[in-house]
């Protein structure tokens, strides 16, 4: 088993348009896999994807970003384009500063649309992509009531007069099958960083720049243009993002296979660790 590795010994910051991007870096080598994390309240790249990176640093040059507006990368107060296509572009701008001409991409929810973005706007700098219960933007609910669960949660807890560490917890739960993974710790951890006034800032920002620019976040209407090889992965127990949700990307993506993992709820890479990073390794190094 791969040694763990610490936030400390693998943070890094640089800039993106003049502001902070903070991101994490491990491993070495020309092969390189970028994590884009999801968009729930108090999220970050580590929060998603810590227990992941050492396993990957072992075969990769492994990368997780804290997107713009989370974790500890800058909170722009407003966006010039949508926030999608910013983020895609801040992915871009770090590579181009680390020397890496490609990557693959793993990103979870929201991280997954921006990941589909990044592609359709650098096709030549992706490789492999592997999309994990993708945010609303390409997961076309077709049976499942919208909002789902897991979205009612969300804005219950965002547009609340008062946060409270109840409605966190209500959100957290909403998101995993195995409920002993939603501890005091994470609860508290996550309802910290939800309620600084930059973090809420910055998703306010985010919500502004996406009915700015409508279109941008409606990736089903491009992703036939993507030709790349895609791994869908996705919970058949998401309560975030329905399963029923999977099969309109699914069949858009030219190249794209599906894999649904049991009692499993939106944190793939967290509840089935172990088959997850398999699968996925499995599919960034020798799927042919």
């Amino acid at each position: 088993m791969a040694a763990e590795l610490s936030f400390d010994e693998t943070s890094r910051t640089t800039t993106f348009q003049g502001l902070d991007l903070h991101y994490h870096d491990a491993g070495a080598g020309d092969d390189v896999l970028i994590l884009l994390h999801g968009a729930g309240p108090g999220v970050s790249g580590w929060s998603n994807f810590s227990g992941n990176l050492a396993h990957y640093a072992e075969q990769f040059r492994t990368i997780i970003v804290d997107m713009p507006g989370f974790g500890k990368s800058a909170h722009p107060a407003e966006y010039d384009r949508s926030y999608l296509q910013y983020a895609a572009d801040a992915v871009m701008s770090l590579m181009d500063e680390l020397g890496i001409t490609t990557a693959h991409l793993l990103g979870n929810s929201l991280g997954a649309s921006v990941a589909v973005r990044f592609v359709l706007a650098h096709p030549d700098r992706a490789r492999r992509l592997v999309l994990m219960g993708p945010g609303s933007a390409l997961s076309i609910g077709l049976f499942a009531p919208r909002p789902s669960e897991g979205i009612r949660r969300l804005m219950e807890f965002q547009t609340a007069p008062e946060k409270t560490k109840e409605k966190m917890e209500a959100f957290l739960r909403s998101m995993v099958f195995d409920q002993s993974l939603i501890n005091d710790e994470l609860i508290e951890q996550r309802f910290g960083t939800a309620t600084d006034p930059a973090t809420a800032g910055g998703l306010k920002a985010m919500q502004v720049a996406n009915q700015k620019f409508p279109t941008e976040g409606e990736l089903w209407r491009e992703a036939g243009e993507i030709k790349h090889d895609v791994l869908i992965t996705w919970g058949r127990e998401d309560r975030v993002q329905p399963l029923d949700g999977a099969f309109v990307g699914f069949r858009l993506l030219e190249n794209a296979r599906l894999h649904v993992f049991p009692k499993c709820g939106h944190w793939a890479m967290i509840e089935q660790r172990d088959e997850f990073q398999r699968l996925t390794t499995d599919f960034f190094l020798h799927y042919a």
